[in-house]
């Protein structure tokens, strides 16, 4: 297995296969040969990472001199040149199509990505130089900032971070840090910018003191891990339309953050136990401002249960309407016989507009809970992370 074979998985396991491509060649206008997008893309969303690719194959009676050549031409020249023709190929391109892990072809237009985030990402040999490995960006006078990260470093953000969100936060965050404290960033290991990170203050220099904030971080993925639901859509959706017909829904589902993804969680069980006690009860909702998108979850009793896909529309809209969101979707959850549940989702994506009748509806008989404002913490921690 190759090092870009291995990247690719890896993204595949933590970010799904709908977002991630690894064969990325196409044919542009010009000129009528086939060239590469970039080794590998994440892209879901509005969020677009393109990443270059380089390994050290061992070279024996290697000498420091050797590998910082190596670095130079492979990384700092090379690598950041196929970068700018990325970048390049995205800007004279209007559509470029792209096949990702679920054989699903999709076109990719630049316009419609807001966060581009730029990676070289490489595997060294163990003998090359220590101030080339604390190298983490390099500036390009048309691309802007280009992230250089060694694959073991990648590799821990990726086991940290967790979310494709929070690792397009990061890299925002990281190329932040850079822009006000320039080369100091190379003077701390990976694991201290993400520290950083999490303590989320990007107006203190990068320090050492910052590795206490990832020490102490607290995961409790099992609050707030949606991966078992996403993964499993292509299996239980069933659509007489295109098969990508559910990647709006499990795009809104990847871009949450693990504490939206906390609340959104809590309210999907409270919906199952409500639904399985045949109990009825108003239906649970969360909107997120962040994305202009809400999430109404509908627990269904056995005597709702035949008119499941009215009630789903229905409060899909009206949620939708009452917090002037352009996207909702909602999940209606009714108990199977044989002791499993059934979600039916619903996704709907449209500017928001008055509407006197949805207004009067709602003004006489409003079927949802009071919504509160609240800001979520944005990781939790074993103990407080500094004195």
């Amino acid at each position: 297995m190759t090092f870009a074979d291995i990247l690719a998985d890896l993204n595949e396991w933590h970010f799904f296969q709908e977002f991630v491509y690894s064969k990325n060649t196409f044919r542009p206008a010009s000129p009528q040969t086939e060239v590469e997008l970039a080794d590998n893309v994440l892209w879901l969303g509005n969020i677009l990472f393109a990443f270059q690719l380089k390994e050290r194959e061992a070279t024996p009676n290697t000498t420091d001199a050797i590998e910082r050549k190596w670095f130079e031409k492979k990384i700092l020249d090379q690598a950041t040149r196929q970068i700018r023709d990325t970048l390049r190929y995205l800007e004279e391109n209007p559509t470029i199509s792209l096949k990702n892990h679920r054989g699903h072809e999709r076109q990719l237009e630049l316009k419609s990505i807001s966060q581009l985030h730029k990676l070289v990402v490489y595997l060294p040999s163990q003998q090359l130089p220590s101030d080339c490995l604390a190298k983490k960006y390099h500036e390009s006078k048309t691309a802007g900032v280009i992230h250089i990260v060694p694959a073991h470093d990648y590799l821990g953000i990726v086991r940290t971070l967790l979310t494709p969100a929070e690792l397009a936060d990061y890299f925002d965050f990281r190329e932040g840090l850079i822009e006000v404290w320039g080369a100091k960033v190379n003077e701390v290991p990976e694991p201290a910018l993400v520290g950083q990170f999490l303590e989320g203050d990007s107006s203190k220099p990068p320090s050492l003191d910052f590795l206490a904030q990832l020490k102490a971080l607290d995961h409790r993925a099992d609050e707030w891990d949606m991966s078992g639901v996403i993964s499993k859509f292509p299996d239980k959706v069933t659509t007489e339309n295109e098969p990508t017909d559910y990647y709006p829904i499990v795009t809104e589902l990847a871009l949450l953050k693990r504490n939206e993804l906390r609340e959104f969680k809590a309210r999907f069980q409270l919906s199952i136990d409500k639904s399985r006690a045949d109990e009825f009860t108003r239906p649970y909702r969360i909107a997120i401002p962040r994305t202009d998108c809400g999430f109404v979850f509908i627990p269904l009793t056995k005597e709702l249960f035949p008119h499941r896909r009215n009630a789903l529309l229905n409060m899909t809209l009206a949620h939708k309407y009452d917090q002037r969101l352009s996207k909702c979707i909602g999940i209606a959850i009714g108990n199977h016989e044989q002791g499993w549940f059934n979600a039916e989702w619903c996704y709907a994506n449209a500017p928001w507009a008055y509407d006197a009748e949805m207004d009067t509806l709602l003004a006489a008989n409003n079927p949802f809970r009071a919504v509160k404002v609240g800001e979520l913490p944005r990781y939790t921690y074993k103990h407080p992370p500094r004195s």
